[in-house]
């Protein structure tokens, strides 16, 4: 920690000084398995929608990263009606293992608290940012510039280009509550209404009439389930049970304006210490403190605000930082002028309130804009804090915990005193165990938390800075070192928070991608950490949370991993933890993770392309109830595709009652799409339905005012829903032609 005083400053130790040189290796990246990618190759360009990555800056000296293609090809003989600017994630191929992959490791950054003082809230507040200093550095600080070098705890390094932090309001960092739970219970409700609102805002339809030359004519995605899964994870927040969310550094600020800049610094370092900005009990206080001395490039002299730097650095040591701002507002008129990024880890609440609007209006729709020199002037600073400072400080104290905390419980006598303490009660402390409720001692069962000082606590935060860093294999070992001693404890909700983190840290690290992990292994720990967070500590956010890290990352192994993670989705969908939007969305998931199963060594038989084609079936009749044809014409065309091995020379199914059902949906689809253009559903296709007119009208008006397929069915149909629903509920199938594991 550094601590602000007169003397001799505070210098780093030698392993996370910034003068140490670094020397970058190169990054080697888990291969994919043949068996899950043999279906991802086969899509086609012209299904491809690459996701809207936030620019860093229009520059062209800072490193950019490029994106991770993959296609597969789609032939199907049902035409594709106007898609939506959002598509499903099974059409939408943006979102390949990599990319999902990224998405998850991004997640999990290291938190930033920012504390200002008020001459800098205001200075920034000139330039457009109404919630100040931290407002400005939030959105540069996701993606780091450049290829970040990281070493792990035998000494190895690597180089990471998707590296980034997340930077907060340190005054709501400290008001986090003990039990998150109780304030964002009702944030899946936020998610589902983000999802709906995105949907409403992007169903943008073509104008004029509809022909029959014109269904084959649109065909763009989006990455919805991308968006999904981004804001599922941005929902958690500070808790005792985990410190992804747990301050690693505090950006402490001054502006060239202080009259008294020293003074403020020590004040504003005494308020994060024992003031208004001290964390709570189950927060490790002793995080790094980084001073920065904001500069006003438009009214400040330089020179003297380059003397101030220097004195701040002999007063509180090397992590200090000059940053250097014009003051002056930025127009998009100005030829200078950059567009700020938008933040791409916005919570659900954030994604539903509107856009902040400048202070002054100049006609700029909204947006907020920054000069060039200001991005790059922010850009180093971030830089520097996470290269120079951040990432050595987490390095540092990996190593020390490792040495002092984790050796001694991996030892002998760190087993015998776990079995004491079980059996025997011994090795407990006087001061926690009141109100332990006879438990080990350290853990306190009236507020629900280990002490940030306990090693319980410390092993947590060393397993969490070692994920962060992207040393999985230690995070693994470490999360497995806890489980016992949380179970012991009936620390509950640390029990299910180490199986989880254990499960994902085993599926990260690349050096098991290409042995075989035990996929039943694996789902144990997933179904412990479910059972724990939803039944012991009714947490339904961070039980998603958890059943959707478990359907990606075990979809990106393939195989036996794939099928595994479709039942996983089917269990986040069978708790009932989402609901319209996000039924449709887990549907189509499930409907990759079957496709993505090959048949073995290339045979015919083996796969599950056949229920993958059911539950896209299914993922359309959703689409449907949600008043949404275009995207149930993208998942009836996929189960076609994925059907075509059971059908006929001429595109029809062997069964009578399948194929009654399929033509009932295209025509249910081609119905819902008209109707909301608000074309004349008659007019449009009397000419080119392949039933005559009277059979057309009477099949509209049964269907005219529903929006869903199963609404009204005739006996046939309803019979082979019924087979459909015995096949979608479990793995005995009642006929070949639905299915042939």
């Amino acid at each position: 920690m550094t601590s602000p005083g007169d003397a001799a400053p505070v210098k780093p130790p030698p392993s996370f000084s910034p003068g140490v040189p670094r020397v970058p290796s190169k990054t080697r990246y888990p291969q994919r398995r043949d068996s899950s990618a043999s279906l991802d190759t086969e899509r086609a360009d012209s299904r491809i929608a690459s996701s809207p990555t936030t620019p860093l800056s229009n520059t062209t000296d800072l490193p950019i990263r490029s994106a991770s293609p993959s296609a597969r090809s789609i032939r199907s003989s049902t035409p594709q009606i106007g898609r939506t600017s959002l598509g499903s994630p099974l059409d939408g191929r943006a979102d390949t293992a990599l990319d999902i992959r990224s998405l998850i490791i991004r997640s999990f950054s290291p938190v930033v608290g920012v504390y200002a003082s008020p001459d800098t809230d205001e200075l920034v507040r000139q330039k457009g940012f109404k919630g100040g200093f931290w407002e400005l550095i939030r959105p540069f600080g996701e993606n780091v510039p450049g290829k970040l070098v990281v070493r792990d705890s035998v000494g190895s390094s690597r180089g990471w280009e998707d590296y980034g932090v997340r930077f907060v309001d340190l005054g709501d960092l400290c008001r986090a509550p003990n039990d998150p739970s109780q304030g964002y219970n009702s944030s899946l409700a936020q998610l589902e209404a983000v999802l709906e609102k995105q949907l409403d805002s992007a169903d943008s339809l073509p104008s004029g009439p509809l022909h029959p030359k014109d269904l084959a004519g649109l065909s763009s995605t989006s990455p919805l389930y991308k968006l999904y899964l981004r804001q599922l994870l941005s929902i958690a927040s500070a808790s005792p049970h985990e410190t992804f969310r747990h301050p690693v550094a505090s950006v402490i600020a001054i502006s060239s304006r202080n009259p008294a800049p020293l003074e403020s610094l020590r004040q504003l370092y005494a308020d994060t210490n024992t003031g208004p900005q001290k964390v709570p009990d189950w927060i490790h206080p002793e995080y790094l403190r980084y001073y920065v001395l904001v500069h006003d490039e438009d009214r400040d002299d330089i020179s003297a605000s380059t003397k101030l730097y220097d004195q701040m650095k002999r007063h509180f040591g090397l992590h200090c930082h000059l940053l250097r701002l014009r003051s002056n507002q930025c127009v998009v008129t100005d030829d200078d002028s950059v567009q700020v990024p938008e933040c791409e880890w916005l919570s659900p609440s954030e994604r539903l309130s509107e856009r902040p609007e400048p202070l002054v209006d100049l006609d700029s729709d909204g947006l907020l804009y920054l000069f060039d020199s200001d991005v790059m002037a922010i850009k180093g600073f971030v830089r520097e804090l996470v290269a120079q400072s951040i990432v050595p400080f987490m390095e540092n104290r990996v190593a020390v915990w490792n040495d002092q905390v984790a050796s001694r419980r991996r030892g002998i006598s760190g087993r015998f005193m776990s079995i004491s303490r079980k059996w025997a009660g011994f090795g407990t402390s006087s001061r926690s165990s009141s109100g332990s409720g006879g438990a080990s001692g350290n853990y306190n069962v009236s507020q629900g938390f280990y002490h940030y000082d306990h090693s319980e606590a410390i092993l947590r935060k060393m397993a969490d800075y070692a994920f962060m860093l992207r040393d999985w294999k230690l995070a693994a070992s470490t999360y497995e070192l806890l489980r016992s001693d949380y179970a012991n404890d009936k620390a509950w909700k640390y029990h299910a928070g180490a199986y989880e983190m254990c499960a994902v840290s085993t599926l990260l690290n690349p050096l098991g991608a290409g042995s075989k992990i035990k996929v039943e292994s694996i789902d144990q720990m997933f179904d412990t950490a479910c059972y724990s967070y939803l039944t012991r500590c009714s947490d339904a956010p961070i039980t998603l949370r958890c059943l959707t890290l478990a359907v990606e990352l075990l979809k990106s192994r393939g195989g036996s991993a794939a099928e595994s993670a479709a039942k996983w989705a089917m269990r986040a969908m069978d708790l009932g933890l989402v609901e319209s939007v996000g039924q449709g969305l887990l549907s189509e998931r499930i409907s990759s993770c079957y496709a993505s199963r090959a048949p073995p060594n290339g045979l015919r038989f083996g796969g599950r392309r056949r229920k993958a084609g059911m539950w896209s079936l299914f993922a359309a009749d959703m689409w449907l109830k949600l008043g949404k044809p275009s995207l149930a014409s993208a998942c009836l065309e996929e189960a076609e595709r994925l059907y075509a091995d059971a059908l006929d020379s001429d595109g029809v199914f062997p069964m009578p009652e399948m194929q009654t059902f399929v033509d009932n949906l295209r025509l249910s689809v081609k119905v819902g799409y008209l109707e909301a253009r608000g074309l004349d559903v008659k007019e449009e296709t009397g000419s080119t339905n392949p039933l005559d007119d009277e059979e057309t009208s009477e099949k509209l008006d049964r269907r005219m005012n529903r929006r869903s397929l199963i609404g009204n069915l005739n006996p046939l149909d309803t019979a082979t829903l019924a087979q459909l629903q015995t096949a979608r509920d479990g793995d005995n199938v009642p006929s070949d032609d639905f299915e042939r594991a």
